[in-house]
């Protein structure tokens, strides 16, 4: 697609336009315009940085839902309801039947979608956006909209939490209360700061300044695609909406009326793929295309404040937190996998007041994502079955035993043992079991259940995740009267203190690392990860970003040495 030249047209019939139609237009798209037509992306990005540093806003959209049900819509500044918006919302729950969890993610993206529209002052113009005559190979109006939209989303961090030191577990209407728009800090530097992580030859590589994936990305571009689809099919405002000018591609599926795999059809779909191509991020290309960025130090919690985390747990009161926790700081888990472990509810001990004898069965014959592996001899680990739909994140991730010194304190520190994680797990599901008293109905074979009183028994969802940590770090806060202050962490932090963890402390091969921790390919781990450095060296080089490098050069060399000798592909 010839952008720059297609864009350098548009200019020059925006500027011949008669003035009646500039004033239905407005001033933003032209804005817009003037950036996009940039050739160099360098200097297109450092624009729109500039652009975004300059402007003085009153508040950014929020996502408002209610906890435990399906109400949810999409506010603006002034906290009222954005309504198209928050009806495309309310349409892909009700008529396309998406569960509530996509719905989410729709409104997450959907949200970044409306402030870009509100930076350029572009919702009222696309009311007229038709008008904009287009050369034939030219880049059309809303081409121009959805790649300034993928650049805004280059500009922006990805998690991203307003106020974050504020008390309070809810930061959805803080959104509202930004003067400023959040950069990521290659925009705030305006491209003075270049990002860049290792190759496979252990070689600097400049990346781009999106901090997002790129498989994150087109998603994003997809929402807000059929959103503008949806505002031309279901909205008399927008009826003229070039929903053409959209690139789109045809797919084949296979499908059958009974098994759903003989015959084919053609489906047409957004190129969102191609969006972000040209916008300069490449689309979604699995884990081949995936380099991995640095983790910044302030997203890893350390073992001292996770010991204190862990501490201000109840074994018995807050025994499903425990274990939640337990499995996402001792096997890496992110946090939806952790919500979506379930077990064979038949397998469960029918009498667990009986203690001895119900944490014997639950190792012979518990079953489900969660079991208990017997290894010859008395020996065996908990392995947890886990992943999403990519064929590399779904991995047996085992408890595994390991004991080190704190290179901080001095300290001895060790996963929990078998018997440990055992006594943890059979608290839990003593809690489960109460807890699932109050769901009326057939067991829904969910691990995690939530106590909430308006969805107390249901299975706990990414975001209860998010809650209960958020909860519990704003009570240790009370608690210690301000003296552990963990609010500004995540519950993925203990994931990245799992990797951190086995790489530096217990020195893990890193393709062992990578494939616990479900990435796709050695080097995101190894990119990810690679920066992440002691606070103090107790010993020689230890810590060093040289050192680390080094090591994970050693244990590639070590392992394609061994695959080699068997005669396996490498």
């Amino acid at each position: 697609m010839k952008i720059g030249i297609g864009l350098v047209y548009l200019i020059v019939i925006y500027n011949k336009m008669n003035n009646d139609t500039k004033r239905r237009m407005g001033l933003g798209y032209k804005e817009l315009l003037s950036r996009a037509a940039l050739m160099t992306e360098t200097v297109r990005l450092i624009a729109y940085a500039r652009y975004y540093k300059s402007l003085q806003i009153n508040g950014l959209y929020y996502v408002h839902q209610v906890d435990g049900s399906n109400a949810i819509a999409i506010c603006g500044p002034d906290h009222k309801t954005h309504h198209e918006s928050t009806t495309f919302l309310l349409s892909q729950l009700h008529d396309k039947k998406c569960q509530i969890k996509t719905v989410e993610g729709h409104a997450r993206n959907l949200k970044k979608f409306l402030d870009f529209l509100m930076f350029w002052l572009l919702e009222d113009e696309m009311e007229s956006i038709h008008h904009v005559p287009v050369k034939s190979g030219g880049t059309y109006p809303l081409e121009v909209i959805l790649l300034g939209f993928a650049d805004y989303l280059r500009c922006i961090p990805n998690g991203y939490k307003p106020f974050s030191e504020l008390k309070g577990s809810n930061h959805s209407i803080q959104w509202s209360m930004l003067k400023s728009i959040p950069l990521n800090k290659y925009a705030m530097a305006e491209g003075k700061v270049v990002p860049a992580v290792r190759n496979d030859h252990n070689q600097l590589r400049k990346v781009d300044w999106c901090e997002y994936s790129p498989g994150a990305l087109a998603p994003i571009l997809y929402t807000a695609c059929a959103y503008l689809e949806f505002l031309r099919e279901r909205t008399k405002r927008y009826v003229n909406l070039p929903i053409e000018q959209i690139p789109r591609k045809e797919i084949r599926e296979s499908y059958s009326l009974i098994s759903g795999t003989a015959g084919s059809r053609i489906r047409i779909v957004f190129d969102v793929e191609n969006l972000a191509h040209d916008s300069g991020t490449a689309g979604p290309s699995g884990g081949k295309g995936r380099q991995g960025t640095p983790i910044d130090r302030s997203e890893v919690i350390s073992e001292a404040e996770a010991n204190s985390f862990f501490t201000f747990l109840n074994p018995y009161e807050d025994a499903q937190d425990l274990l939640l926790f337990t499995i996402l700081r001792y096997f890496g888990l992110r946090p939806g996998e952790a919500a979506n472990i379930q077990i064979d509810e038949s397998s469960v001990p029918t009498n667990l007041e009986m203690y001895h004898s119900s944490r014997e069965a639950l190792v012979l014959s518990l079953l489900g994502n969660i079991k208990f592996i017997q290894e010859k001899g008395l020996h065996g680990n908990w392995v947890i079955h886990t992943g999403w739909k990519t064929k590399a994140s779904q991995r047996e991730v085992p408890l595994i035993n390991h004991k080190a010194i704190d290179p901080y304190s001095g300290a001895e520190i060790h996963f929990p043992t078998q018997d440990q994680f055992t006594d943890i797990l059979y608290w839990a599901l003593v809690q489960r079991s109460d807890l699932m008293s109050h769901n009326h109905g057939k067991d829904h074979g969910f691990l995690f259940v939530s106590s909430s009183n308006n969805s107390r028994g249901k299975p706990l969802s990414e975001k209860g995740v998010y809650s209960k940590f958020n909860k519990l770090v704003n009570k240790l806060w009370v608690n210690s009267q301000n003296s552990i202050d963990l609010r500004s962490y995540y519950p993925h932090t203990f994931r990245h203190l799992f990797a951190t963890s086995l790489c530096l402390r217990y020195r893990r091969p890193i393709e062992e690392i990578s494939k616990w921790l479900g990435h796709s390919s050695v080097t995101i781990t190894q990119n990810s990860y690679i920066h992440w450095i002691p606070e103090t060296n107790t010993e020689i080089e230890k810590g060093e970003v040289a050192h680390m490098s080094k090591l994970y050069k050693e244990q590639a060399d070590i392992s394609e040495r061994a695959m080699l000798s068997r005669g396996e592909e490498v």
